[in-house]
């Protein structure tokens, strides 16, 4: 780390942010004539929010929304073999169900966690007009899985100007990428807006190759002074064929060396339609209706040993013995389709009175979950018994097969009142509650599973349950001058489970052996496989949050500051413990909920511009621990919440040597954090994943008033990190990478 900070100081380069990215715009929105609907319907909070503009995400040139929030103060990107996921406030492994990620207000959260990604890459980044980051809570307004935070990105929709912006990008790894967006006044109450994205890759690892195409298009039109409609529309089609993680003595030999196969395939179309109605000046009521669909195919291998063991109690004798059978690097493919559809209704109502302005809404989802999977594995003929390789009777020569198929659903009924009251010119006070009622129905079908010497067997179990919760939040703020304001606040929030994670995924103990005979040594009792799982019941219940923040933002010497601090605790959190291995149809989980955890942290950011100079910098620093633990969990008071890191700092520095040369750069360093799995004997172990900084540079330079160039490197140095890892097992990052790209605006 010392190393890239000297670096970076000789560079004038750091932070992601480099480019004022990361701050809080504090302008009022130029789009004025046709005006937002989400704004129309929405009361600004007491929260401490960041808005990266359009201009900032090109000036970078992100390939996507994911590289976008990966720069992000505060915000850590997890990869999954799946796909990103959105960690905001110390959300670590539950960040899929404690950070909201919204498109135009409308969430693109999935609904289950298990091999389950977050689509924020759907959207070709050209399209976006601002993403706005709220850390810390919305659960009055967006209701469950909001207590890290809200992402809300917004597209050029309802943009008022005709305009087109293009990207033709290049890089390492044979990257190739075009992206274009724009819209056009058909005529002054009728605006088409547009978008598409393709990007060709292979991967920074062999054997690896990602295809992406996406397409969006839509119109906003105003019917008349009291009436608007806007109808958008999204498709997407991705392939990433990828490999699974591979030992970290081999990443030390090769760090590009591929896994087993891993191929996901997903096509995804969603479909939102707004409503807006004006009857008086004072009052606006919005409707928005959505449907979103997605399907995955995943093929992937695994090699895992299998070990089966028999016992047998001879009852005269009173003697117990047990017989192992050992089979080892045992090849499995995997095969599964998933399919979740989403349907949902947004009611909104907003009156403005004298003093103030009233929010009222209700919020209707409900998402269908379907998943059919098969792992067979290659036909097992010989085992090891401990002494010797021995070969299989004929009868018992098979292979393993595991079937699984999942039908489930979620329904949320939400409803809602916020209100803002201007006690004075300068000092506001807000406040808000919200009821949200939800029921969960299904089904899990397991097997028929075989495997050699135990019968085959299939189990079901049946998922009915209905919860209900309650939020709400007061705040304050006080603006002490024109620059400057500081604000305090309070919200009671809850999260409530995926539908998946009602049921646990334990060592099955009630299987049965095929050597079941009428000789009196035969194997009786129940064996044990360590490959042979169930599904049961957890009796899981909602989490309740509690969040504290205090905050002050001011401009002070040119410079703009931004602190803020909070306490979340968190009352039946879900924790997931889990095995190592990276098979899905082998790996075990349990769900907990767990006494209390306790989140605490600072966020600081601030900008200064010298002249053609600029910087900026951000840290946040998080502390995350459990207050009360869980014995059956095996978590004790004072343990790290896992995958939670410390700390990330950013900095950042633009110089502008001529009107049309700028040289930009940023370094981003993310902390160590402590991950947790399960044993195979379901016991829990603890390891450390390190920390690492990346510095990127670039130099962009101006053809004319339309068109510029960027040339740059990411990860300068060439740090060595991984993406994601086990404590056997990783996926590493691209070294050293480059690329260069053509934008045109207008």
């Amino acid at each position: 780390m010392k190393k890239q900070l000297l670096l970076f100081s000789i560079l004038a380069c750091s932070s992601l942010y480099g480019e004022n990215i990361g701050n809080i715009n504090l302008e009022e929105s130029n789009i004025v004539s046709r005006g937002d609907f989400q704004n129309g319907t929405t009361i600004v909070q007491n929260k401490n929010t960041i808005v990266i503009t359009q201009e900032k995400i090109q000036e970078k040139k992100y390939k996507n929304v994911e590289e976008v929030l990966q720069d992000a103060p505060g915000i850590i990107i997890q990869n999954t073999p799946f796909g990103p996921r959105v960690d905001m406030r110390g959300s670590g492994e539950k960040s899929l169900s404690r950070v909201k990620v919204l498109i135009d207000g409308v969430s693109i959260n999935p609904t289950e966690s298990a091999m389950a990604s977050l689509p924020i890459n759907s959207i070709p980044v050209e399209s976006i007009r601002k993403i706005e980051i709220i850390p810390g809570g919305g659960a009055t307004l967006y209701g469950s899985g909001t207590v890290g935070g809200v992402v809300n990105i917004s597209t050029n929709s309802n943009a008022t100007k005709n305009n087109f912006l293009m990207d033709l990008n290049g890089g390492s790894f044979d990257n190739r990428s075009m992206g274009l967006a724009g819209g056009y006044n058909i005529n002054k109450d009728l605006y088409v807006s547009y978008g598409f994205k393709y990007l060709n890759s292979e991967g920074y690892r062999e054997l690896e190759q990602k295809d992406n195409k996406i397409f969006q298009g839509g119109f906003d039109y105003k019917i008349n002074k009291k009436n608007r409609i806007r109808l958008q529309g999204r498709m997407g089609d991705e392939t990433n064929n990828g490999t699974t993680e591979v030992t970290k003595k081999i990443l030390e030999l090769n760090r590009k060396a591929p896994g087993k196969d891993l191929d996901v395939k997903t096509k995804s179309n969603n479909y939102t339609l707004d409503y807006e109605y004006r009857p008086i000046d004072k009052l606006t009521l919005t409707s928005t209706i959505f449907r979103q669909n997605q399907n995955r195919d995943l093929n992937t291998e695994s090699l895992d040993d299998v070990t089966i063991e028999l016992t047998n109690a001879l009852e005269k004798e009173k003697i117990t013995s047990s017989q192992q059978f050992s089979f080892y690097d045992v090849k499995s493919k995997m095969k599964a389709k998933f399919k979740e559809k989403k349907d949902g209704m947004k009611l909104r109502g907003k009156y403005e009175y004298k003093d103030g302005e009233i929010l009222i809404g209700y919020d209707y989802t409900e998402a269908k979950i379907n998943r059919n999977s098969t792992v067979k594995s290659h036909t097992i003929k010989s085992y090891y018994d401990g002494n010797t390789h021995m070969t299989l009777n004929q009868k018992e020569i098979s292979g393993i097969t595991n079937q699984v198929k999942i039908d489930l659903s979620k329904k949320s009924h939400g409803i809602y009142i916020f209100n803002k009251y201007d006690l004075t010119d300068k000092w506001n006070i807000t406040t808000g509650i919200r009821g949200e009622f939800t029921d969960y129905t299904g089904s899990r079908k397991n097997g028929p599973n075989t495997m050699p010497m135990v019968k085959p067997k299939t189990q079901n179990i049946e998922t009915d349950r209905t919860m209900e919760n309650y939020a709400g939040e007061i705040g304050t703020m006080y603006k002490y001058r024109d620059s400057g304001n500081i604000y305090a606040r309070y919200e009671r929030g809850f999260v409530t489970p995926f539908p998946s994670q009602l049921t646990d995924k334990i060592q099955d103990p009630q299987l049965e052996t095929t050597k079941h005979n009428n000789d009196p040594n035969a194997f009786m009792s129940a064996p044990y496989v360590n490959v042979a799982s169930i599904y049961v019941d957890n009796n899981l219940k909602a989490e309740t949050t509690d969040t504290i923040e205090l905050g002050i933002r001011d401009y002070i010497n040119d410079s703009y500051v931004s602190l803020a601090f909070f306490v979340t605790d968190t009352t039946d959190e879900i924790v997931l413990l889990q095995s190592g291995v990276t098979n899905p149809a082998i790996k075990r989980w349990q769900y907990k909920n767990i006494g209390k955890t306790r989140r605490m942290g600072i966020e600081a950011e601030s900008e200064q511009t010298w002249g053609k100079l600029g910087f900026n910098q951000s840290i946040t620093l998080i502390d995350a621990r459990t207050l009360k633990g869980n014995d059956k969990a095996q978590i004790k008071k004072g343990d790290t919440i896992p995958l939670v890191p410390k700390a990330k700092i950013t900095l950042g520095a633009k110089y502008k040597f001529t009107e049309k040369l700028t040289l930009s750069g940023s370094y981003v360093y993310i902390s160590s954090k402590e991950a947790r799995e399960m044993t195979g004997t379901d016991k829990t172990m603890k390891f450390k994943i390190g920390g690492y900084g990346v510095t990127d540079v670039a130099i962009t330079y101006k053809l004319d008033e339309y068109s510029s160039i960027k040339a740059g490197i990411k990860n300068l140095t060439s740090t060595k990190y991984n993406l994601r890892e086990t404590s056997i097992e990783a996926v590493p990052a691209p070294e050293r990478n480059y690329y260069l790209g053509l934008s045109v605006k207008f």
